[in-house]
């Protein structure tokens, strides 16, 4: 009698991570808000170009809901991608107002603070720029210029290297975040998260001397320090994509 072929299960859970950013918003005030959103963008208009936010509103609870929209909007008008609102009282009155979703993040790793540090020492390589056209081509077309930092990372320091590699060489301390379109290569210990590939590019790969990381991930793909095994931490460590498997070897 031959056995039955087990049932297909209804549902697969993938290790896959978006990078989100919370916008959390303490004045109704559009004018005010669009001072400070014009500062964070000078501050750091590669960073704040095209990244994906999640609106807390929590802080503006007693604000009308005509307030809110015209804030929401306010926001949408810089060119943010707005991917929802956190879940709360005052988003819950304006979502459907602003035709936005309500989203609880979860976990300690479920979301990117907005926080803006200036990269420290970071210079770009002597490569070209690549041309504002390019912004719609793949992402290997925009794989460029290098982002290089001649000093360590510190913990609440977050460094990202669009178009291009992320070339640290110092140590990368716990609670520090890298993120690079195309590979990241760290030349002292890596302690902090590490995402390379952030725009899609599964060929981009993580070098580092030495792993002891918190997060590594490549094209959204990612491994915590939890499913890090002790053998594959240490000295001159590689980290690649094998389709949806993120790989950690020896160099």
């Amino acid at each position: 009698m031959n056995a039955h072929p087990s049932p297909i299960q209804p549902i697969e859970l993938k290790g896959r991570m978006i990078l989100v950013s919370i916008l959390r918003l303490h004045d109704a005030d559009t004018h005010r808000l669009n001072e400070a959103l014009n500062a964070r963008m000078r501050e750091a208009p590669e960073l704040m170009r095209d990244m994906p936010l999640l609106v807390d509103l929590e802080h503006l609870a007693d604000t009308s809901v005509e307030t809110l929209t015209q804030v929401i909007e306010t926001v949408r008008g810089r060119g943010f991608k707005l991917i929802g609102l956190q879940q709360g009282t005052a988003a819950q009155s304006v979502a459907s107002r602003v035709g936005l979703p309500l989203i609880v993040l979860g976990g300690k790793g479920g979301e990117i603070p907005l926080r803006v540090a200036p990269s420290p020492q970071a210079e770009p390589a002597n490569e070209p720029a690549p041309a504002a056209h390019q912004e719609s081509t793949p992402v290997q077309a925009l794989h460029t210029a290098s982002l290089v930092v001649n000093q360590p990372v510190r913990s609440g320091q977050q460094v990202y290297a669009r178009g291009g590699d992320l070339i640290v060489l110092g140590t990368v301390s716990a609670g520090a975040e890298l993120l690079a379109d195309g590979h990241i290569h760290v030349y002292g210990t890596l302690r902090g998260k590490a995402l390379a590939g952030v725009r899609g590019m599964t060929g981009a790969r993580i070098f580092c001397r030495r792993l002891d990381a918190e997060l590594v991930s490549i094209a959204g793909h990612y491994r915590i320090a939890e499913d890090i095994l002790d053998a594959e931490r240490g000295d001159h460590r590689l980290v690649t994509l094998a389709g949806e498997t993120i790989n950690i070897s020896e160099i």
